[in-house]
């Protein structure tokens, strides 16, 4: 690990973020999202979220205080993005960047004084791997798939302009497996099954005679496996 911190301390923020990710986009039902949109500062909903989100940071960290503030910040940014009324890629990163550093201020604030895994016997660097890995997978389900249909957003109005017949969430969940396949692609240094994965999409998806959703369906494909494929290497060279 490096100088400036521990795998133990290391480990720790991964858990952080790992609670982030779990309130935020796999805790958190789309009916909750819709009543804070509807009812903004008055949502219980957005209540609920608050509330999950400090026992989850609670139960990862054992830290009062850390998850008051975090629990608090949360709010605070929610309240923000409601009013702001944007769904853009700018504004979805902004948000997700102001809880980042809320999570590394509160990591800061924690590993000052941390010393209570300084007694584990297992392997600190085995887990922190771990837990790296698990939450690039995490991360490359629904956090990554929202980030790539907001990018993707004014391609799709244009080319589903009507409502058609297709199975309910296909896409999504097409997206989150490829991901997910990439991911284990990369991380087993298995690249060549890519190039392929890339080809059968393709060769599924391409009609001479609507060229404009081939287009919609290629730029999605390439950005999704660009962002999987860089997020993957960035986590070797980490680990």
């Amino acid at each position: 690990m490096s100088n400036l911190f521990t795998a133990t301390q290391a480990l720790v923020l991964l858990k952080l973020i790992f609670a982030h990710l779990l309130t935020d986009f796999f805790l958190q039902p789309s009916s909750w999202v819709k009543d804070k949109e509807e009812k903004k500062i008055k949502s219980i909903k957005l209540l609920f979220h608050i509330l999950l989100t400090f026992f989850v940071v609670w139960l990862f960290s054992r830290n009062f205080l850390i998850s008051l503030f975090i629990g608090v910040t949360h709010y605070g940014i929610d309240i923000w993005k409601i009013y702001t009324k944007d769904k853009t890629v700018k504004s979805f990163i902004l948000d997700q960047l102001f809880h980042f550093i809320i999570l590394i201020i509160s990591w800061l604030y924690i590993i000052n004084g941390f010393k209570q895994f300084s007694n584990l016997s297992v392997s600190i660097f085995a887990a922190f791997k771990i837990w790296a890995i698990f939450i690039t997978y995490i991360f490359c389900t629904i956090p990554l798939g929202i980030l790539i249909g907001l990018a993707t957003k004014r391609w799709r109005e244009e080319v589903y302009t009507s409502k058609e017949e297709s199975l309910n969430d296909a896409g999504k969940w097409i997206g989150v497996f490829e991901r997910i396949l990439i991911l284990t692609f990369i991380i087993n240094n298995q690249y060549e099954p890519i190039g392929f994965l890339i080809a059968a999409k393709a060769l599924l998806r391409f009609k001479e005679s609507d060229l404009k959703r081939t287009e919609y369906v290629l730029i999605g494909t390439l950005f999704s496996f660009t962002l999987t494929i860089s997020i993957g290497i960035l986590v070797k060279m980490i680990i």
